[in-house]
């Protein structure tokens, strides 16, 4: 049996063996989902309105968010009313003076870093007759994709 295998390495050795090279080209695509998230740093969940408030007509409140987002481009800031305690609101921290009544206000944010920190002021101008108390914060703050 050794004398078999022996045999059959020895008339593999002898065997002539050759070799190729081969060489191809292929592309990779890599697809990253644009991402947008943000962080409420500090907000107050609910606006109170003292007397005070009532007769001047107006409640200030300042707000902080942290946005990330992985667009170039930027990302959409949208901010929108909630109940209807309010006539307008004035915004300031986005570079203008903004108004917003009704509708929501898309405001379109430069993609310059990937990591931003917005400090808002907001001047709920309130409607006539609304009484002194505890409401809900009459606006929303979210960040979408452009």
């Amino acid at each position: 049996m050794r004398s078999s295998i022996a045999a059959l390495l020895l008339a593999i050795a002898s065997c002539p063996v050759s070799g190729e090279q081969g060489q191809a080209q292929f592309t990779v695509a890599v697809n990253v989902p644009v991402r947008v998230l943000l962080e409420v740093i500090e907000q107050p969940t609910e606006l109170t309105l003292s007397a005070a408030d009532v007769a001047r007509g107006y409640k200030d409140v300042s707000a902080r968010y942290r946005v990330r987002h992985n667009d170039r481009r930027g990302y959409l800031l949208q901010i929108a009313p909630r109940t209807g305690i309010t006539s307008r609101i004035d915004i300031n921290g986005l570079g203008a003076e903004m108004t917003l009544r009704d509708e929501v206000l898309d405001v379109r944010r430069p993609g310059q870093t990937f990591e931003q920190e917005l400090r808002l002021e907001f001047r709920f101008v309130l409607d006539a007759g609304v009484p002194s108390g505890t409401f809900e914060l009459p606006v929303s703050v979210a960040a979408a994709p452009i």
